[in-house]
């Protein structure tokens, strides 16, 4: 489940910033950037669920990519 997090916008920037250089708030490394076009149905979905949950659209979509990873071997 992703952790809840609030986004406060250029409040998280600042509070990640590293000898004045942007950090990424993440604690594991990130591969590449993956761009995904989801019907419009789906996208109204991942927002709505997003906002319930209180984390970012990113946090939803990685989450439920490692839950279908980790069940797909099962």
């Amino acid at each position: 489940m992703a952790t809840k997090t609030k986004n406060i916008g250029y409040e998280t920037v600042a509070k990640t910033r590293n000898k004045g250089k942007f950090a990424s708030p993440n604690h594991t490394p990130l591969a590449g950037t993956l761009g995904v076009r989801l019907p419009v149905d789906l996208d109204e979905w991942v927002a709505v669920e997003a906002k319930r949950r209180g984390c970012t659209k990113n946090e939803l979509i990685r989450e439920a990519v490692r839950f279908f990873s980790q069940h797909q071997a099962s």
